[in-house]
């Protein structure tokens, strides 16, 4: 599998390609760039914490929500004691936040939320090829009465309720396999071109002529500096920890919008007890309502596993739901994260500040007095609708946008960085509209048209 990698004597590792971030992100690149005969080598501050490298943690045990919610809270990393974005967190393992993701994996509205970067006939394709390697379905839970009749009784009172695209599969005993970074690495886990390096933090790029020469890398596991030598260089670290070492390689002069045009999603939590006309009808539920004009937020109505929601061991939740809105803090160059002292780690520290505009509270409470009225119609609360603390969706972005220049972006429609001709940027933070709902396969979408660039270069050399 590749792991066991040693570097060089001199301390120097030679590569085609160096992916920072094992998660869904860096997984696709690597997978793409292996297939295609490259040596990858992907490192990763974290720590392997599955058998399988980057395996969702559901598939590997039997856990009630309870149980998972506690996993969840423990593998969050905070970001920042910042009080503007007091939610947001990090996973630090292989895999990273697939490890235990909810696999939502939703298409964005086409013309409020789809990158304007692509054109259509281009952007279609990309999202069809991202879900086929995420293995999304909305069929997961097609055969459950109480989700039919749900959808049927809503959707008569004019919503417009759909089964929830998963990334995920049904095994033959029946069992669900929930999508992860080893999903997508699995093919080529055995090939000698492909290494992973658990718990090796990319700390600094150096740059030299509009390119990067090598990366610095500290190995937790020996305690050592490596330089890595590429020919192309992959930063799919996450929308903070991305940014975070390029400020440390010095970049921000050269990258305005670099940290800024923060994006996250406003969330809206209640859990409800079913009516008894549902109660009695078999089944999970997982139905989604996207974003539509005049309303742009997404409303989920399921039973799932995060950091907050846990019911009380007392209370029996077979006929409990949670309902769950999405709005969205829209692009604000103000909005950012910065970064100060350094960390135990030798790593600047981040902090946010981020402030919801007007427009984007009055979307908010709008979404928060439609979630009041889905839930009554639903049946009796058990948890009051609330807004929860700002960063808690775990789906910042914006932070290394995409776009046309480099005055309001940092990469362009290829996720190259302005100015860089070996540097590649991959994740969440690429997305450059605020969107409503969940980011991940639009991130794989920017991911497939950028690898095809990496490709082309690594061929012309």
């Amino acid at each position: 599998m590749g792991i066991d990698y040693e570097p060089e004597s001199t301390g120097t590792i030679r590569t085609d390609v160096l992916i920072v971030g094992s998660g869904p992100i860096g997984a696709v690149y690597a997978r793409k760039l292996v297939d295609a005969g490259h040596n990858v080598l992907m490192v990763d501050a974290g720590a392997q914490e599955t058998e399988i490298p980057g395996d969702h943690k559901k598939n590997a045990s039997e856990m009630t929500l309870n149980e998972f919610s506690s996993v969840i809270q423990n593998d969050l990393t905070p970001l920042s004691s910042s009080s503007s974005m007091p939610g947001a967190a990090a996973t630090l393992a292989i895999g990273g936040m697939s490890t235990h993701w909810t696999c939502v994996t939703a298409a964005p509205h086409p013309t409020l939320e789809a990158p304007k970067l692509f054109p259509e006939a281009q952007w279609t394709p990309l999202l069809s090829e991202a879900q086929d390697l995420l293995n999304t379905n909305s069929t997961t839970y097609d055969t459950s009465t109480r989700q039919e009749n749900l959808k049927n009784v809503l959707n008569a009172s004019g919503h417009s309720f759909k089964s929830t695209p998963l990334a995920c599969q049904k095994a033959e005993d029946g069992k669900i396999v929930y999508t992860s970074t080893s999903t997508i690495l699995s093919p080529i886990f055995p090939s000698k071109n492909f290494t992973l390096l658990p718990l090796h933090l990319c700390t600094k790029l150096h740059k030299q002529n509009g390119a990067i020469l090598s990366a610095s890398i500290t190995s937790f596991s020996t305690n050592t500096q490596i330089s890595v030598i590429a020919k192309q260089y992959i930063l799919a670290a996450g929308a903070v920890l991305t940014p975070q070492i390029l400020h440390n390689s010095g970049m921000d002069n050269e990258l305005p919008a670099l940290g800024r045009y923060l994006t996250e999603r406003m969330v809206g939590f209640c859990q409800v007890r079913l009516d008894k006309k549902f109660s009695t009808m078999g089944g999970e539920v997982n139905i989604m309502e996207g974003a539509r004009e005049g309303k742009k937020w997404v409303t989920t109505i399921n039973r799932e596993a995060h950091q907050y929601g846990q019911l009380p061991e007392d209370v029996d939740g077979s006929d409990v739901l949670d309902v769950r809105c999405m709005s969205v803090v829209e692009p604000n160059v103000e909005n950012r994260v910065k970064f100060g002292e350094k960390g135990s780690d030798g790593m600047p520290m981040p902090s946010f500040t981020v402030s919801p505009s007007n427009d984007d509270l009055k979307v908010a409470a709008k979404m928060m007095v439609e979630m009041q009225s889905l839930a009554t119609t639903l049946g009796s609360f058990i948890t009051e609708p609330t807004i929860m603390p700002l960063g808690t969706a775990l789906h910042l972005s914006g932070t290394t946008r995409a776009g046309t220049s480099v005055e309001n972006s940092v990469v362009d429609v290829n996720s190259k960085v302005w100015g860089v001709d070996n540097l590649y940027l991959g994740g969440c933070g690429v997305i450059a509209e605020g969107m409503a709902c969940q980011p991940t396969l639009t991130a794989v979408g920017y991911a497939l048209q950028s690898v095809e660039r990496v490709k082309t270069a690594l061929q012309s050399e």
